[in-house]
């Protein structure tokens, strides 16, 4: 749930970013400045989910521990 938590905050603050900008900006915003603004966190996002993956399948990719000979029958 963590992750959904920190999703959850980030949108809220890009919502509120969005609209601060809504207020200062007086002509309407293009396609290419909708498509720089949403950038960054796609990236971000795609970057994070890619090393979460690929930590999780390192951690599942450790041989099991084998007993040492003193410890066998």
């Amino acid at each position: 749930m963590k992750h959904v938590d920190v999703a959850v905050i980030a949108a809220t603050l890009w919502l509120l970013a969005s609209m601060v900008l809504d207020i200062l900006t007086p002509k309407s915003i293009t396609a290419l400045m909708i498509a720089a603004a949403l950038a960054p966190p796609f990236l971000i996002g795609i970057g994070i989910h890619f090393a979460r993956e690929y930590f999780k399948a390192k951690r599942r990719s450790y041989p099991p521990p084998q007993l040492d000979e003193h410890f066998k029958n």
